[in-house]
């Protein structure tokens, strides 16, 4: 009888084993079933609706790590909605940049809300330009410089916007003084040397040359600010441009974009037909010699068989910008350096001069021509010798 009651005992264990095991699935079912519930309010971007739902799956169910993600995911993307909302909301009262700052908090993950915050960022930009070129049509020139500078500060430097400012720029000096004779102004052509894409198609190194050349290289790219060298030399041709309008030349660039197709022999064309009193090329070393470093300029030599006869106000050109460079930036110096295989100068009809702003191949000069107060100094000294070259040359 004993030993029935030990089997009884042992039949009644095991089944109870079962039926807590057959509990535990019946659980684990429940809770899957009630994860994709709280799923599809994801999916459906109910956001609040989920992060309640899952808030209390997560109260009862506090060991589930699978409930707590989910929990703090869709508390996040509650978060971002309300951010979103927000910058909408802030958007109807045109308080933009506040709006533009309510954006960055959109959660990466939010992929509905980026697709949001991508339209009104671009609305924001549109806002800005159609405000700028409003004023501006308007003659508004500093109320529209005063609104780029205000989207500049929200969203960083660009170049297009850089473009946009030196215009409205060159746009209110024309504007402050419109009574005034206008004196028999210098002409200055600069040509940002380099563009995006090289062209390898041929063109005589000079007249009747019978040695041909790209027509556009690649140039160099920064060993340490990536930057290239094309975008470098129109950044600071375009600040040249603007100082040397301040001081009352006129000023012609031979481009304004990188995406340009304009070969050397065209660019020393352009300076011809413009009737330039001076040609300068503005660009950047590099070097497999990583030591090299230095402001370096250059001209041609008096043996130049194509503009030889150009070769001393050149120099005197040549001299004056190098010099007036490392005074004012106290730079390093590559020398003024006579060169006659440059095909945009041996086709110049005007005194002509290479300016090689650094080397962008040695770490430290690559890095210290991408701040702006070192371009500041370079431009200054660049303007300084163009008018120290026009001041030795007066009848």
């Amino acid at each position: 009888m004993s030993g029935m009651r030990k089997v009884t005992a042992i039949l009644l264990l095991f089944a109870g084993i079962l039926a807590l095991s057959g509990c535990k699935s019946d659980n684990r079912e429940l809770l899957n079933k009630k994860i994709a519930e709280g799923e599809l309010l994801l999916a459906e971007e109910r956001f609040e609706e989920a992060s309640a739902y899952f808030a209390e799956l997560f109260d009862a169910n506090r060991d589930s790590l699978t409930v707590m993600e989910k929990h703090e995911f869709s508390i996040n993307m509650a978060k971002s909605r309300e951010n979103l909302q927000e910058a909408e909301r802030l958007m109807k009262t045109e308080a933009f940049r506040s709006a533009y700052e309510k954006l960055k908090e959109i959660h990466p993950e939010d992929l509905g809300g980026q697709e949001r915050k991508a339209e009104l960022e671009n609305e924001i930009r549109d806002r800005y330009l159609f405000t700028v070129q409003k004023l501006s049509e308007e003659k508004k020139y500093e109320e529209a410089l005063s609104a780029l500078d205000e989207y500049q500060d929200m969203v960083g430097s660009q170049e297009e916007l850089e473009v946009l400012r030196s215009s409205l720029l060159a746009d209110l000096i024309a504007w402050e003084n419109p009574e005034k004779p206008e004196p028999v102004k210098k002409i200055v052509v600069l040509d940002p040397g380099h563009q995006a894409v090289q062209d390898r198609e041929k063109e005589p190194l000079g007249p009747g040359s019978e040695i041909l050349k790209n027509k556009v290289s690649s140039g160099t790219r920064g060993v340490a600010s990536r930057v290239y060298e094309y975008e470098l030399n129109l950044l600071l041709s375009l600040k040249l441009r603007d100082r040397l309008l301040e001081e009352g030349y006129d000023v012609l660039m031979t481009r304004t974009a990188h995406d340009v197709s304009i070969s050397n022999k065209e660019r020393a064309e352009m300076a011809n037909e413009a009737g330039a009193d001076v040609f300068i090329r503005i660009h950047a070393n590099g070097s497999e010699n990583r030591d090299k470093q230095g402001i370096m300029t250059i001209h041609p030599s008096k043996d130049n068989p194509f503009v030889g006869h150009l070769s001393e106000e050149s120099l005197r050109l040549s001299k004056a910008l190098h010099d007036e460079m490392i005074k004012e930036s106290a730079g390093e110096s590559a020398g003024i350096q006579a060169m006659d295989n440059m095909v945009g100068i041996n086709w110049s009809k005007v005194p002509v001069s290479i300016v090689e702003l650094g080397y962008m191949s040695n770490e430290e000069e690559d890095l210290l021509l991408q701040t702006e107060a070192y371009q500041a100094k370079l431009v200054e000294g660049l303007v300084r010798g163009i008018q120290k070259y026009f001041e030795e040359n007066k009848e």
